[in-house]
C-alpha cells in the first residue's frame, strides 16, 4: 500500500501544483486584461483629442500652421535681405578735414568731406578757400579707391582714410 499511497500522494501533489499554476495564470490573464482595458481607454481619449478633434486632425492643423509660419518667415527673410542691401548702400561713414590751402591765411577755411556707404563707395567733396576765391571739387570713390582720372590731395586721402576706418 505504500506504493499506492505514494503514487496517490504524488499524483495529488502534481494535480494540486497544476491547479495552482492554472489559477496563477488565470489571475495574470485577468490582470493583463485589466491593463489592456486601461490602455485602450487612454488611447481612445488621446485619439479623440480635446474638443472632439482627433490627433490626426490636430497634427494636420499644426502642420498647416507651421507651413504658414515658414512661408511668412521666407517673406520676412526676403525683406530683411532687401533692407540689408539698402543699409549697405546708404550713407554710413563720414569724415571731415579742415585745413589751410594757402599759406598765411591761417583760418582753416578749406575743407574736404568723405561720404561713404558700407561698401566704401561714395564721394569726396573738397572746397579750397582763398582770400578772394573758392573752388569746389567732387571725386567719386568706388571700393575705397578713386578713379584713375582723378588724384586725391593729402587732405582728401586723410578724409577718405578716416571715413573707411570709422
Amino acid at each position: 500500500m505504500q506504493g499506492i499511497g505514494a503514487a496517490f500522494t504524488t499524483d495529488f501533489l502534481i494535480s494540486f501544483a497544476l491547479v495552482a499554476v492554472i489559477l496563477i495564470m488565470f489571475g495574470m490573464i485577468i490582470n493583463l486584461y485589466s491593463e489592456l482595458s486601461t490602455i485602450k481607454t487612454r488611447y481612445k481619449r488621446m485619439m479623440g483629442g480635446s474638443e472632439g478633434a482627433s490627433i490626426e486632425q490636430m497634427l494636420s492643423a499644426h502642420t498647416q500652421e507651421v507651413n504658414t509660419a515658414v512661408t511668412e518667415y521666407k517673406k520676412l527673410r526676403g525683406h530683411v535681405e532687401e533692407l540689408d542691401e539698402l543699409v549697405r548702400s546708404s550713407l554710413a561713414r563720414v569724415a571731415v578735414i579742415h585745413f589751410d590751402a594757402f599759406e598765411k591765411t591761417g583760418q582753416g577755411l578749406s575743407w574736404c568731406v568723405a561720404l561713404l556707404d558700407r561698401n566704401d563707395n561714395g564721394v569726396v567733396f573738397s572746397s579750397i578757400c582763398g582770400k578772394e576765391t573758392e573752388r569746389s571739387y567732387v571725386k567719386p570713390i568706388e571700393g575705397g579707391l578713386v578713379s584713375s582720372k582723378y588724384k586725391l590731395t593729402r587732405e582728401e586721402e586723410q578724409a577718405l582714410h578716416q571715413a573707411m576706418h570709422y
